[in-house]
């Protein structure tokens, strides 16, 4: 792959946007205290009304994973500086499957974390805990294991959880109906200056390439014909440092809000 003017450009920008990140990773990866949620603050009184299922438990460990899967794109991406040089390496899917996990876990904290109104938070955890218990469900079957509770005494407490915080008792089984990711994408989107639209565009890109599926290869990725066979080409794919850059940037973007978001929550501003 020739490296053009413009395209160096974008991989300096991308190296930037990276190095920008790299101050989460102490947050996330020490014993920063960064997690604890000060007396008195809005996110004390969501945890207590979703306690054991605390929302800023849930939002740090989301900001920790989406931290973790930057973290190894970069190492992906960036060699170690040799000189005044840094060796660079593009991948055609596996950088944008990392991206995906980084973009995923930071719009989950966004998207529980963004809401003015403590119900609607604490609706959207409970609701989130509602998908792991049915997913847990779901794997314990599988390696032909009893759970220590039922599902119907799981689904009993998140009901009276989400009541006990003000939800009508006639809508707690549609609040607690489990969200997909595009539609916590998409929301949590509309927390940040990309909108709803760009934010699921990169999630639903990077996914696309996540699971080799052909629309996103042919769409996001460069394309160079080498041979022609009859009515079939072979193909050249190579990673596009622009629409790299794109969706690295939007990555950092929903990190960077969800962290802040994060912190206006956890701090008492009595």
């Amino acid at each position: 792959m020739t490296i053009t003017t413009e395209e160096d450009q974008f991989l300096r920008r991308i190296l930037s946007l990276l190095d920008s990140a790299r101050p989460y990773e102490s947050l996330t990866q020490t014993d920063s205290k960064q997690w604890q949620v000060q007396p008195g603050s809005a996110l004390a009184a969501d945890d207590a009304k979703t306690d054991p299922y605390q929302i800023s438990h849930n939002a740090w460990n989301a900001l920790s994973v989406a931290v973790d899967h930057l973290h190894c794109f970069r190492s992906t991406f960036a060699g170690d500086p040799q000189g005044n040089s840094v060796s660079i390496t593009l991948h055609t899917h596996g950088q944008y499957s990392l991206l995906r996990g980084a973009i995923e876990n930071s719009a989950r904290a966004v998207w529980m974390l963004g809401p003015a109104l403590r119900l609607v938070r604490v609706q959207r955890r409970l609701c989130l805990q509602a998908g792991e218990h049915k997913k847990s469900d779901r794997m314990t079957a599988l390696l032909q294991q009893q759970p220590k509770r039922s599902p119907a005494v799981r689904m009993q407490q998140l009901t009276d959880l989400v009541v006990n915080a003000g939800t009508d008792p006639a809508a707690a089984k549609s609040a607690l109906k489990p969200a997909t990711y595009s539609e916590i994408v998409r929301e949590a989107g509309t927390f940040t200056p990309m909108g709803a639209d760009q934010a699921e565009a990169v999630w639903s890109g990077c996914s696309s390439l996540a699971h080799g599926d052909v629309y996103g290869t042919l769409s996001i990725l460069e394309r160079s014909v080498v041979a022609t066979q009859g009515r079939v080409n072979l193909t050249q794919l190579t990673s596009s440092p622009k629409v790299l850059f794109w969706a690295t940037d939007r990555t950092v973007t929903m990190l960077q809000r969800g962290f802040e978001l994060f912190k206006e929550r956890a701090t008492c501003h009595r």
